[in-house]
């Protein structure tokens, strides 16, 4: 009987024993755990801006080439009909819009 009580395995304990916590790496958490005894003080919350920078850049540079069109076509064509400059104007902005938000939320949005 002796024989089969050896063979049956120990209880493992369900504290961690001190070679347990040095093999692993501590957490960020951990760290900045021990820093804040010793004194250092935490960084303010980072403030979440209410427009992403995609999409600032995206307003800025559309914003500028819409303009730009508008004084290109009224400019270029002023002894022109100006329904026909305006249409013109409009399509050439709808179009650069459209291309610019491909760029900026199609392609580089996989990035």
């Amino acid at each position: 009987m002796s024989g089969q009580a050896s063979r049956q395995p120990a209880q493992k304990s369900t504290t961690a024993g001190p070679t347990a916590a040095s093999d692993r790496m501590p957490t960020k958490e951990e760290l900045l755990h021990e820093l804040r005894l010793h004194g250092a003080k935490p960084r303010p919350p980072r403030e979440i801006p209410t427009v992403s920078r995609r999409t600032r850049d995206y307003l800025l540079v559309a914003g500028i080439g819409s303009a730009a069109i508008l004084l290109a076509c009224f400019r270029l064509m002023n002894g022109s009909d100006p329904l026909v400059i305006a249409r013109l104007a409009f399509t050439g902005v709808a179009l650069l819009c459209g291309l610019l938000w491909f760029i900026f939320y199609g392609v580089m949005g996989r990035y």
